[in-house]
């Protein structure tokens, strides 16, 4: 039986940031789906809805709090967990404005980001045999 792979995804407009993140999560079984802004990140997410979303604050064009906000009007009716990835003083405090499931610092340490993915990732359902 083949379990699905959990999607997430990595919304860092730093290019090194968004590959580190890519290989580590892909090493750990992850499938993973990376943008480099917010626009970009909203199209990949009308082609495939991510089951986790890792989001850094400080973006060009619109910011992180924005593509949250325009994530939820557009899909109101889908829960994904957010992990917010920045290193905005102002975190916290916009997560808990956002409700979002988690926050980690830049720099960060790969335990502490995978330890936040395995709590906050939904749990991965067999995939349905013919």
């Amino acid at each position: 039986m083949v379990a699905t792979k959990t999607t997430i995804l990595v919304l860092d407009d730093d290019p090194s940031v968004r590959h580190l993140l890519q290989v580590l999560l892909q090493k750990e079984g992850y499938a993973v789906i990376p943008a480099g802004d917010a626009p970009s990140a909203l199209a990949q997410c009308g082609v495939q809805l991510p089951d986790l979303m890792i989001v850094d604050l400080m973006l060009p064009i619109e910011d992180g709090e924005m593509f949250l906000r325009e994530f939820r009007r557009r899909w109101r009716h889908v829960d994904v967990p957010v992990i917010l990835l920045s290193a905005s003083t102002a975190r916290n405090e916009i997560a808990r404005n956002l409700k979002v499931a988690a926050t980690l610092g830049k720099p960060f340490f790969a335990e502490d980001l995978l330890e936040l993915v395995v709590t906050h990732a939904p749990a991965e359902e067999p995939a349905a045999t013919g």
